[in-house]
């Protein structure tokens, strides 16, 4: 089964009443991948094969699981 990778940054969408983003340097990036159907030994597999960082943890939002990947 394919992962689904969101790879937009929600956070860039923030503004702090300018123009322009508001500034997040502190916060690290997070990349979103929809794991919703996959078998807890796929999403394993995944990241020891994929992923280059062990900073990994899963989020459940509006009934979908997504495996979050600090960058």
């Amino acid at each position: 089964m394919a992962l689904i990778v969101d790879r937009t940054d929600d956070r860039s969408e923030l503004t702090d009443g300018d123009e322009r983003p508001a500034t997040l340097e502190a916060e690290p990036r997070r990349r979103r991948i929809d794991v919703t159907e996959v078998h807890t030994a796929g999403i394993d597999e995944f990241v020891q094969s994929n992923v280059d960082t062990d900073v990994v943890s899963l989020e459940h939002r509006s009934g979908r699981t997504y495996l979050i990947i600090e960058e």
